[in-house]
């Protein structure tokens, strides 16, 4: 998608993999765009468990190629207390930030 003159990609397939990143960032290459949005229902359950790593892995892989990732997370009900700690931190984030709407997402990854 496009908005305000920016490329964005959308992760639409589920994300199983850590490795996966790197898929990312290879479509990110190819369409000529540093901006990516991910909607949390396609994140796999490993990635709201923050002891198993997978969450740090991945978005480290995403700030290694300098892509920035938009995460929507429309309720933070269900969630550890950790992880919506890890929400509350990321809503400031400069690589990662996370939003409650997409339309926010967007806005911010259109802003840079």
């Amino acid at each position: 998608m496009e908005r305000d003159g920016v490329r964005i990609l959308e992760c639409a397939e589920p994300i199983a993999r850590v490795e996966q990143a790197l898929d990312v960032v290879s479509a990110c290459f190819e369409h000529r765009s540093r901006q990516v949005l991910v909607q949390a229902r396609n994140l796999p359950p490993a990635f709201f468990e923050l002891r198993s790593g997978f969450a740090g892995e991945f978005l480290q892989k995403l700030v290694n190629y300098q892509v920035r990732l938009a995460g929507v997370f429309p309720s933070e009900e269900g969630y550890t207390e950790r992880f919506r700690e890890f929400l509350l931190e990321a809503k400031r984030g400069r690589a990662f930030r996370a939003f409650a709407e997409r339309a926010d997402a967007e806005a911010w990854l259109a802003s840079e």
